[in-house]
């Protein structure tokens, strides 16, 4: 369980409203993602924050006292579900949800309306009137396609709010570095092109055509400190090292290369918030440097960028351009090199984005993943389209992809391990028997089970309640590989812990005893 807040996090919580029937697990989800960002003593989610026996009312408004911006979760059916006699549940002046949402709105702090599914902003008739100021209040929506950037986008939001001064002043920097980096790469292209244009190159051949040991040495060490840039993520700085070796040695294979490394990953890896700028203006020095490679690239090397001048495609795609199709230059790059990791990988994503064709987009991901080369990139690909898809047999997929990196020796990221859980977390449900039936069958029983524990060991580590849900999963598998006996010891440890509590999980484990138990 999450501990309480001390002294430090006061007044500086984020609070997660949500109803469970209409959006609990992106609200769960959500809560993951913030917590990482902030720590998890600034989150308040009821399931995870509430110790078992605690006056559910109390610890609410308490924690309403500590809150510093309150995130209401809003699915499709967040206005219109039902209590059990018929009336809508948002009439109900002690209804839970629309308690918080008054104290909150009540106490002049931020509350953001978070949609998610696809909702909409609920309508000012559909709410009570002490509710009608948050259909004013400006919106964030989380795309399922896309949960993770837009999730981080809102935390950068969130940032202003409750972080110290120093980490504000940082987190306007990266709020406004895609204007920046647009601006000072634009000036060093200006500059080069006036120092070209007016004084003698500084490069001058030796009579046999080699470049001069000075000048080469000068080289290697822009190069060396380009690849550190590089590494450090600092694209702006690496593309400008680069363009200042490009202008002493403009015929150098090496300094190209790098160029066109750095721009790509740039391309790949941008973020943007919400608001402040677009994915077109974010990629633009970087897309510069692709487009002026291209006309002279051969091979996987063309490819490549045509793969990544696609996914440039994308991304405007996505800022609102939709006569645009990244399709087009990703088969470009198939007709140059068929086994094109990035092109195969990011048309499969792309074929999920748009579409349910999971068998082709699978055989993509088997085509990049068999070049053995940009795994990383692959691999980020592939947990954004299977994550973000959202329907059981992606979830298979997304199983399946672990267990292929847990055999390959491969480490999952917090980020990946999060997005698996997400599929576990869900399935838990009674009314999802469907998808846990599915997501058991993903695997052989005895593999699922080394691949749960391999997947979760840090991601459940210090959360009892994750290592529980854990545990409900082998006991199942157990029961799937014939192990009836074992299974049923399982379960009944895990009733007997959850004696005193009440949830989806204590719901799910005394089901699944009754099952066995009929079936026996």
């Amino acid at each position: 369980m999450t501990r309480m807040p001390d002294q430090r996090d006061q007044h500086r919580r984020i609070f997660i409203s949500y109803r469970r029937e209409d959006a609990a697990g992106d609200a769960g989800r959500l809560a993951d993602h913030v917590q990482r960002r902030f720590g998890a003593a600034r989150v308040f989610l009821d399931i995870d924050t509430i110790e078992p026996g605690t006056d559910f009312v109390r610890v609410l408004r308490e924690s309403l006292q500590e809150t510093a911006v309150m995130l209401v979760v809003i699915g499709p059916r967040w206005t219109s579900l039902r209590a059990a006699d018929g009336s809508r549940r948002l009439d109900d002046p002690a209804d839970f949800v629309r308690m918080e949402v008054e104290a909150a709105l009540g106490r002049d702090i931020p509350v953001v309306p978070v949609l998610v599914q696809g909702a909409s902003v609920p309508r000012k008739e559909d709410v009570p009137p002490s509710l009608a100021s948050l259909v004013t209040r400006q919106v964030v929506a989380l795309d399922h396609a896309e949960f993770h950037d837009d999730a981080e986008r809102l935390c950068e939001r969130l940032a202003k709010v409750i972080e110290t001064d120093d980490a504000t002043r940082w987190a306007l920097v990266r709020r406004w570095w895609p204007a920046l980096a647009v601006a000072a790469i634009a000036l060093g292209l200006a500059g080069y092109a006036i120092r070209t244009q007016y004084r003698t190159p500084a490069t001058v051949p030796t009579a046999n055509g080699e470049m001069p040991a000075s000048v080469e040495g000068t080289i290697d060490t822009l190069l060396a400190e380009a690849s550190a840039q590089h590494r450090r993520s600092q694209s702006v700085e690496a593309l400008a090292t680069l363009a200042r070796a490009r202008e002493m040695a403009p015929a150098s294979d090496a300094v190209r290369q790098m160029q066109e490394d750095v721009a790509m990953d740039w391309i790949r890896n941008v973020r943007v918030e919400s608001g402040t700028s677009s994915f077109g203006a974010a990629i633009k020095p970087a897309l510069a440097v692709v487009d002026a490679s291209l006309p002279s690239a051969t091979g996987a090397r063309r490819a490549d960028l045509l793969a990544h001048s696609g996914w440039a495609a994308f991304l405007m795609w996505r800022d609102g351009d939709r006569r645009l199709n990244p399709a087009e230059w990703y088969s470009e790059a198939l007709s140059v090199d068929p086994g094109n990791p990035y092109a195969n990988a990011m048309l499969a994503h792309w074929i999920l984005f748009q579409s349910e064709d999971i068998p082709r987009a699978v055989t993509l991901f088997d085509t990049a993943v068999q070049a053995q080369r940009g795994s990383e990139a692959i691999r980020m690909l592939q947990w954004a389209a299977y994550g973000n898809h959202r329907t059981p047999e992606t979830h298979v997929q997304l199983v399946r992809l672990a267990d292929s990196m847990r055999r390959g020796g491969e480490k999952l990221s917090m980020a990946q391990a999060q997005s698996l859980w997400g599929q576990y977390y869900l399935a838990a449900q009674s009314s999802r028997e469907h998808e846990r039936k599915v997501l058991l069958d993903a695997l052989p029983p005895d593999d699922h089970i080394s691949t749960l524990d391999w997947a979760f060991a840090d991601y459940a580590a210090n959360d009892e309640s994750r290592r529980r849900t854990i545990r409900y999963y082998v006991a199942l598998l157990h029961a799937r590989a014939g192990r009836l006996d074992q299974a049923v010891a399982g379960l009944r440890t895990l009733d007997v812990e959850m004696a005193k509590e009440s949830g989806t999980l204590r719901d799910a484990v005394q089901a699944a005893l009754r099952g066995l138990s009929s079936g026996r």
